[in-house]
């Protein structure tokens, strides 16, 4: 009997530590953190953009389906911003879409961009002064996993 209790016991610890569960991850130059999904999730990429020196915000939609593009913000109007947008809200052009991007998403950073990912409202990773690929992907990670590297 208690062999039989040690061992559900056992079972019980180990099974959602490696049970895979739905996750966003964010990569930068090999650093990677993980946050879980309940359902869908608000994933917004804080940025200034390096020719107009700006703030950009682009905005997704993430589930365990992948990524869904649903809206831009910026200011100006110089090299690599769009050009057409839908309405101002007050200093920033909004272009607003529904998108599927896929299961990952990547974008080049230098120092400059001083990027920042914001989930449901919560920081997840802040860039370090170094360029590089931030990389966003929607994953299953097991339980162990996304306890350690939570981001």
């Amino acid at each position: 009997m208690r062999k039989s209790f040690i061992f559900l016991l056992i079972v019980l610890l180990i099974a959602p530590a490696i049970y895979p569960f739905p996750a966003v991850g964010v990569a930068f130059n090999g650093n990677e953190c993980y946050r879980p999904i309940r359902n869908q999730a608000l994933l917004e990429i804080h940025y200034t953009h390096s020719v107009s020196l700006t703030k950009v915000v682009d905005v997704y939609r993430v589930s365990g389906d992948g990524i869904y593009f649903t809206m831009e913000m910026w200011q100006e109007f110089l090299a690599g911003q769009p050009i057409d947008f839908d309405y101002r809200d007050g200093d920033f052009y909004v272009k607003r879409e529904d998108r599927f991007l896929g299961k990952h998403w990547e974008y080049w950073f230098i120092p400059l961009n001083n990027v920042t990912v914001v989930m449901d409202g919560i920081p997840m990773f802040v860039q370090p002064p170094q360029e590089g690929v931030l990389r966003i992907e929607v994953t299953a990670v097991p339980g162990i996993i996304l306890t350690i590297r939570r981001c």
